[in-house]
Order: C-alpha cells, then sequence, then structure tokens
C-alpha cells in the first residue's frame, strides 16, 4: 500500500457491492453457466427483493442436475453483517462458522457480499 492510502479496516472496505443475483427457482445450470462466466465463487439467492440464500462454487461441486433448481442446493438464510463490521470480526466469524462468503446490509438492505479471498487482500502489499 502507498503511504497515502489508508489500510482497509471494515467490512465496507473490501465488500462487492456490485451484485449478481439469482432465484429460488433458477436451475442449477444456469447458477454454474454464470459462476464461470463471471468469474465468482457466490450468488446472492433473491426472492422478492429479499435474499433467502446464497449458492457458492462448493454448494455446486456434487453432482446436482442441471435443471434442478436453486433453492434444493442453497444456503439457506446467509450470515449477514453490517458495513461498519471490523474485518477482524468478519475474518473471525468466516473461521468460526466455516463459512468463506458474508451477506452484507445497511440499513436492513443486502448491499454487497464480503469473501474470505477479499480478506486475503489486506495480507496482500502491492508492488509499486
Amino acid at each position: 500500500m502507498t503511504e497515502h492510502t489508508q489500510a482497509p479496516r471494515i467490512v465496507e472496505d473490501l465488500m462487492t457491492a456490485d451484485l449478481v443475483v439469482i432465484r429460488p427457482n433458477d436451475q442449477v445450470g444456469w447458477a454454474r453457466d454464470l459462476i464461470m462466466t463471471l468469474g465468482i465463487h457466490a450468488l446472492p439467492v433473491v426472492d422478492e427483493d429479499v435474499v433467502v440464500g446464497i449458492v457458492t462454487t462448493a454448494d455446486l461441486a456434487d453432482d446436482w442436475r442441471n435443471d434442478e433448481p436453486v433453492r434444493t442446493v442453497m444456503t439457506v438464510s446467509p450470515l449477514t453483517v453490517g458495513v461498519e463490521t471490523s474485518l477482524h470480526e468478519a475474518a473471525e466469524l468466516m473461521i468460526e462458522r466455516r463459512i468463506h462468503h458474508l451477506m452484507v446490509e445497511e440499513a436492513g438492505d443486502m448491499i454487497g457480499i464480503l469473501s474470505s479471498l477479499d480478506l486475503l487482500q489486506v495480507l496482500v502489499i502491492p508492488d509499486d
């Protein structure tokens, strides 16, 4: 990090805000295609503008049929944290729960996602 850049400290500093979402009745094949095409590791599952689950590459690793609905493979009620949650606390939650993604909310709305890979960014010092 350069001397003028402050190190990330809270979830808001590292989260991904530009979310791609799917619906519970979307097919597993569609979720696989999105994940592979976009190079991401998780998709929030939204029903009527409410996050009801998350589907990750780990969820899709099993031999699910492509026409299976996402609702059968998703993790229901994913863990959420607020934008002001410290990165340390977020990392502790991931370790404690053995998960790699946290949904991020602000004022009751899901506004982002934080992954364990995002957290690894704080350990990497960019080349000058």
